[in-house]
């Protein structure tokens, strides 16, 4: 590469184009596919090998056999995180693999369009994989009036690199298990709707429960993969939305055996579209649970997950009667952690199973109970079986591990590391966790809380994990708002607060730590906004930015992009404002910040100025297009009037 600056860098890279250009049938044997299951509300608690079966005798509890049996194929995820604890942000931060500092959908923006960036599901599609998305939704954005059907909503699925989707595109719908009954929405005057690709379907789904119904889907998509696209990978989410709010149960008992001709199926026949679909909704009681001295509520709870459990054993049955299952990639995890909502007179109580496991926090806490629901991985190709990991680790993860296993780019977009390591055995210290979010309301007053934690007022909030250490504050009302730090390892009900404690970081580390992953957005105020943006410790560095050749192309913007990275050294501290030169199509990310999106179909309009400490900055600039010069980043401190290139001078690595 030859460069007009003389102080660049370059480095030669031996990977080529051509070593990734498989065949596709060399690419199916080679890659393998991946099944996400993504439930709604179950709480860490709610998993037997989490949990449940520790339970001590005459304390409630239930059985989940059949995702137990997952994890002893596989691996448990004990420390891992969401992006958020409500469904949407939780959701964003899967599909676009970005942590809430970067996100663009935040706090409870439900229905928010997904921006037309690089998803998890576009990229995996663009590898050659076969992508479908049965379930909830939710990030389908506004109606545009304009229009009618799916044609109306700009991030419906089919627009976000999924190649089939059935399910429910409002967040709302979600809420209901029945929808063609309709019995807890119509209450609140409105109507479920469920599509399939461009077609309403919701008046063939008499007797449908919702749990039914996606797994029937799910296993339909799976046969008809294996007869129509057997020459490409799958990748198929499964986001149930139960066992969330509604407290519905299933029409009868499971159906006899597994798999492709066992369990639940799909007759597609109106009226009865699945072969449990009957004129009982809302009645079957696990017989385990009929006759315990429990509240209705409690039965009903402990029967959705039974149901769920079920629906796992009959899709990894399906895998193995399609000769798919060894080179398949199981991962089952939740959205957030568990509710108190119900919809029934009795109210659900998570404390009755203890759902939140032995953590402090529900669903809108930031508090373990809220963000660390778990996660298991099956994969008996790659994946050991009976392995356990207290590493670390969190939702935007799966974007750089799905690349990674299905041999393509990682977007530059992306936050996050790949979790094979893990996954494979390796146990280290694990991704860095961030979480922010705000929300009016309370931390319950369950018994089994810490006196000091119960009945916290949440209103912003914020969470740093590094290693054993959690940092985290709630009802912050300015930005130096000090930190309450736990050692997790000892303390996972986070009831002994270790701040100012000999040896445990100070506050200075943790608003430090914070400021290098938050990037404000305009329609989600933090009063830690402006806060300066802590530079780091830079020693035996060279002049001039590093320079990597692409690896490969991609259609957008990625990590095999051509690079420019270092440090970028602030004279005085202040407000700086970025931009790129005209026509540079990139990202640019300075910390854990993605600063500028000029490579995106449509950059979510996040502020591209920074409060930055005097000192050095690290960054990345993942470009396109081979670079001329390093005259591509552009600059201008506060009250200055256009932009410049940073000199070469303020340029390290």
């Amino acid at each position: 590469m030859m460069f007009k600056c003389p102080t660049i860098i370059a480095v030669a890279l031996t990977t080529t184009l051509a070593s990734l250009c498989l065949s596709n049938s060399v690419q199916a044997e080679e890659r393998p596919n991946i099944l996400f299951i993504f439930c709604d509300d179950l709480g860490f608690g709610d998993v037997g090998v989490f949990y449940q079966n520790s339970r001590k005798a005459g304390q409630p509890s239930f059985k989940t056999p059949h995702i137990d049996q997952l994890a002893k194929e596989g691996i448990q995820l004990r420390a891992h995180y969401v992006g958020a604890p409500v469904c949407a942000p939780s959701r964003a931060t899967l599909f676009l693999g970005q942590s809430q500092g970067n996100a663009p959908v935040r706090d409870n923006q439900f229905d928010k369009a997904l921006p037309d960036q690089p998803s998890m599901a576009s990229t995996l599609q663009q590898a050659g994989y076969h992508t479908g998305l049965v379930g909830k939704w939710g990030l389908q954005g506004s109606k545009d009036k304009s229009k009618s059907g799916v044609d109306a909503w700009p991030s419906y699925p089919t627009r976000r690199g999924f190649d089939y989707f059935l399910g429910y595109v409002l967040h709302v719908d979600g809420h209901e298990h029945y929808p063609f009954e309709n019995i807890h929405l119509k209450k609140r005057g409105k109507t479920a709707q469920v599509w399939e690709q461009n077609e309403e379907i919701r008046s063939k789904l008499k007797g449908c429960y919702t749990t039914d119904l996606f797994t029937a889907a799910s296993k339909r998509f799976l046969v008809s993969h294996k007869k129509n696209t057997p020459d490409k990978p799958f990748f198929l989410v499964l986001s149930y939305d139960t066992p969330h709010a509604a407290t519905q149960i299933a029409t009868m008992p499971y159906p006899a055996g597994f798999g492709v001709n066992g369990g639940i199926q799909w007759t597609g026949k109106p009226g009865q579209m699945i072969n449990t679909a009957n004129d009982s909704p809302d009645s079957y009681i696990h017989p385990d649970y009929v006759k315990q001295n429990w509240r209705d509520v409690s039965k009903r709870y402990a029967s959705s997950i039974r149901r769920i459990d079920n629906s796992v054993a009959d899709l990894v049955q399906t895998l193995k009667d399609l000769d798919m299952d060894e080179n398949t990639l199981i991962v089952f995890t939740s959205d957030h952690g568990p509710s108190m909502e119900s919809y029934i007179e009795e109210g659900l109580k998570p404390e009755f199973f203890q759902s939140f496991g032995p953590f402090t926090g529900i669903k809108r806490d930031c508090w373990e109970g809220g963000i660390r629901p778990g996660a298991i991985a099956r994969w008996p190709r790659e994946i050991k079986p009976g392995g356990v990991t207290e590493s670390p680790s969190q939702m935007q993860d799966w974007m750089p591990t799905f690349c990674e296993i299905a041999k393509t780019s990682i977007p530059a977009i992306a936050d996050g590391v790949s979790l094979i390591p893990a996954l494979k055995g390796t146990e280290n210290e694990g991704s860095e966790i961030y979480v922010e979010y705000s929300q009016h309301g309370k931390t319950p007053k369950h018994q089994q809380y810490p006196k000091a934690r119960a009945g916290a007022k949440r209103g912003q909030m914020q969470v740093i994990r590094q290693g054993k250490y959690k940092a985290i504050r709630y009802d912050i009302k300015k930005a130096n708002d000090p930190f309450l730090v736990f050692d997790l390892t000892k303390d996972p009900a986070e009831a002994h607060d270790l701040a100012g404690k000999p040896g445990v970081p100070d506050q200075a580390h943790w608003m430090a730590a914070v400021s290098r992953h938050h990037h404000k957005n305009p329609t989600a105020k933090r009063p830690y906004d402006g806060m300066k943006i802590a530079a780091i410790v830079a020693s035996n560095t060279q002049a001039g930015v590093k320079v990597t050749e692409a690896k490969a192309k991609a259609n957008y913007a990625s990590r095999d992009s051509y690079q420019l990275s270092g440090y970028i050294r602030v004279d005085q501290a202040g407000k700086h404002t970025f931009s790129l030169v005209d026509g540079a199509k990139g990202i640019l990310r300075i910390h854990k910040i993605n600063v500028l999106d000029t490579d995106s179909n449509e950059a979510y309009p996040n502020d591209n100025t920074l409060n930055l400490a005097a000192g050095f900055h690290p960054f990345t600039l993942y470009l396109r297009d081979e670079p001329a010069s390093q005259n591509v980043i552009l600059w201008k401190a506060k009250g200055a009037g256009e932009f410049k290139a940073v000199p070469a001078s303020n340029f390290s690595h």
